[in-house]
């Protein structure tokens, strides 16, 4: 997509829309082999020179055209037009209604629109005038396979009604090719040749001799710069050669005049290299001198050089910034560096409480504890945060605030107030520039969060008011009121910006991701709900889908947990069900940790049978009554996958399918009590309700961190031979 945005390709204009390539060669099979190169297309020529035979006779025209004024080509069709665009995309609008005005007011013949992914590729492998390449939703958005909005294309010869696309046998439905057609785009093999696709289309094999040598030589007038409007006097001839670029397609602004650089191996790009590609070489690193680690914790962020670890008090919780280096190999068989935190005292002015046991006993470890008065029935894990600045967000206050608390002495730096009942949950964007609060009083409220200020000192303790975070009317002079103004103005918490309604009870779960500009919640008596960021308002309800924790992904998953059922579904953000999975009753999720590229997840399952009072935000059993129970018929007939895992253990899932492919066992008595990875996704770190703090690695890839640094500053081979 860079690329396409750099050479002009927007999507607000379909005259030069970005431009995909096909991809996959194999639309026949009922399985399909990503692991073998013949599944694949080769992306080192155009559509045009893919089918030798329809080669040859593009060439012969080539060498046979002699015309004085337009310069020879292979191609009279271009890869990527409006007509391309509309072709693939008339099932969604805005681009239906444009059909209708492209074909004068009516869709074209149903024989001659997009109804089989496998004929339209055996047409651009065998028509001569049909060479076009994909667009960029075909490998996302599984609605433009779909008649969603019931509309009549028409009937085809054989007597057919064209309704949904029709799909290759490998794939189960639009949402599951969607699914592993972007799988393929992501593959090593097309990693290691998507260059060559790019020479072709905006590189050095766009024009000129390459070009020709290439096969790859489209009409004169789609090439930037050939053609000077102003300068055709024919107001005719000067109308009908713009309605030529603008509809017969256009090629993209050159952008290399050498070959573009082949990507590496995935094997040598270290900051892919996460716990999720190699599951199976993860060992276990228990923290020594656990009883200095503020456990068990309700919480865990971990950072570039920082663990911070809240226990399970929330709110009235304490904390702990803990020193560490991942990756790091400490000489002693650890691949990373761990120091405890040291007890801090509270500055001048703050109030905290130290956790002190006897004299002599591990207790004596002391760290601070913000001071709160907590309401009682509330989940410690669902009313706790860590910000990407190391600050901890609470909600479960009786004063129904939110604070925002310092991780390095508990200290309460803000105090925020909207909700007319207490916050019975919160949920961080993954770059915690926004938040999500739910309340007892039915309302789901956004807030934006502002990065810390190089000091804290300019942030004042204890500011809050009874409306948002604004501050008390002034009453004073103009200059009272301009220190005021710049006061407000530091607050790290801005809101709320936008009130979410449509739940009719407590909220048990929500959840934001800035990324896509979507909320989505849950409550006890209502459906899943999602709200659009920007403008607060409902965007879709799951209807029926009953939730008492919920999670969303980057790639736009929507992860919910049904604890009465022990059922785990996975739906699109346009409501569509993916993949479902359930659990034995004496097994449950207690917390969930999805990966930074949207497409796994981490599962925390904990035993049911030990009867310990655990709750945590992913384990509740709701205590009102209604609709609880009740799923829709399409989740019913949905087919219901099985997660028999061992309890307490750590699952790694697929996101699509919800399938375990590794699980990670713990001791019995190991509860799992709070999960996170840290930025990379290389170290997974686990609290458990025994009181340790286990950090899961592959210990080869400190090796490998080390191997690149000793690289770039030394000669030699690094240290390869020592990694296997």
């Amino acid at each position: 997509m860079q690329l396409n945005t750099l050479a002009g390709r927007s999507y607000n204009d379909i005259t030069q829309y970005p431009v995909f390539p096909w991809i996959l060669s194999d639309y026949s099979s009922k399985s399909l082999d990503l692991s073998n190169p013949s599944s694949y297309r080769d992306l080192s020529k155009p559509i045009g020179a893919l089918n030798p035979d329809r080669l040859k006779k593009f060439q012969e025209r080539y060498s046979s055209f002699d015309d004085p004024v337009i310069p020879k080509f292979h191609y009279g069709s271009h890869y990527s037009s409006a007509g391309t665009v509309l072709y693939y995309l008339i099932r969604v609008e805005p681009f239906t209604t444009l059909a209708i005005k492209l074909q004068g007011g009516k869709f074209d013949h149903a024989d001659r629109m997009f109804s089989d992914i496998s004929a339209t590729w055996n047409g651009v492998l065998e028509d001569m005038s049909d060479v076009k390449e994909l667009v960029p939703e075909l490998f996302y958005l599984p609605e433009v396979l779909t008649n969603e909005n019931s509309i009549d294309f028409g009937t085809t010869q054989l007597g057919g009604k064209l309704d949904t696309v029709k799909l290759p046998a490998w794939a189960e439905n639009p949402v599951d090719f969607v699914h592993k057609h972007r799988m393929a785009l992501e593959s090593e093999y097309v990693s290691s040749h998507l260059h060559e696709w790019i020479d072709l289309i905006f590189g050095y094999k766009q024009r000129g001799k390459e070009a020709i040598a290439a096969n790859n030589v489209f009409f004169y007038i789609t090439y930037e710069g050939t053609v000077d409007i102003d300068k055709i006097s024919d107001p005719v001839q000067q109308h009908a050669t713009q309605d030529q670029i603008a509809y017969f397609g256009q090629t993209p602004s050159q952008l290399l005049t050498i070959p573009h650089l082949k990507k590496k191996p995935l094997s040598e790009v270290l900051h892919l290299q996460t716990i999720f590609r190699n599951p199976k070489a993860i060992k276990s690193y228990p923290i020594p001198s656990p009883e200095h680690c503020n456990l068990p914790a309700s919480a865990i962020l971990a950072s570039s050089d920082t663990v911070v670890v809240v226990d399970l008090n929330a709110p009235a919780a304490h904390v702990a910034q803990h020193k560490w280096q991942p990756n790091t190999p400490d000489g002693q068989g650890t691949p990373f560096l761990f120091h405890h935190g040291k007890a801090t005292s509270g500055s001048a002015g703050g109030i905290i409480r130290m956790l002190k046991g006897p004299a002599g006993t591990g207790e004596e470890w002391q760290y601070p504890q913000a001071l709160a008065f907590p309401v009682s029935g509330i989940r410690s894990q669902a009313i706790v945060s860590i910000t990407c600045d190391k600050e901890i967000i609470t909600g479960g206050h009786a004063d129904n605030s939110i604070r925002l608390i310092s991780s390095d002495g508990a200290k309460t730096l803000e105090t925020a107030y909207a909700h007319c009942g207490p916050v019975t949950c919160l949920g961080l964007s993954p770059n915690s520039d926004y938040l999500v609060t739910g309340s007892r009083d039915t309302t789901v409220l956004l807030w934006r969060i502002h990065r810390a200020l190089a000091s804290h000192s300019s942030v004042t303790s204890e500011s809050s008011t009874g409306n948002g975070t604004g501050m008390r009317p002034s009453t004073g002079s103009s200059s009272s009121s301009h220190l005021l103004m710049e006061k407000n103005r530091r607050r790290r918490i801005e809101g709320p910006i936008q009130v979410l309604r449509g739940h009719h009870s407590e909220i048990l779960s929500c959840c934001v991701n800035s990324g896509l500009r979507m909320v989505v919640s849950c409550s006890h008596s209502s459906d899943v709900l999602l709200h659009s960021i920007r403008e607060g308002r409902l965007v879709r309800r799951l209807d029926g889908v009953v939730a008492h924790t919920v999670s969303l992904s980057s790639e736009g998953v929507v992860v919910v947990w049904n604890e009465s059922k022990h059922i785990l579904s996975t739906f699109t953000l346009n409501g569509v069900l993916i993949a479902k999975s359930e659990l034995p009753f004496s097994s449950s999720i207690c917390c969930m940790e999805i990966s930074l590229d949207g497409w796994s997840a981490l599962i925390g399952i904990n035993s049911q049978e030990n009867g310990k009072a655990f709750n945590s935000s992913w384990n509740l059993q709701s205590s009102k009554s209604g609709n609880e129970d009740f799923y829709s018929d399409s989740e019913e007939t949905h087919d219901t996958n099985r997660i028999n895992a061992p309890s307490p253990s750590i699952c790694f899932l697929d996101l699509h399918t919800l399938e375990v492919f590794h699980v990670l066992k713990l001791r019995e008595g190991q509860d799992i009590t709070a999960l996170a990875l840290n930025k990379d996704n290389t170290n997974l770190l686990v609290s458990t309700w025994d009181k340790q703090l286990i950090v899961f690695t592959d210990p080869t890839l400190s090796l490998k961190v080390v191997d690149q640094m000793l690289k770039l500053g030394w000669e030699g081979d690094g240290l390869k031979h020592l990694i296997k």
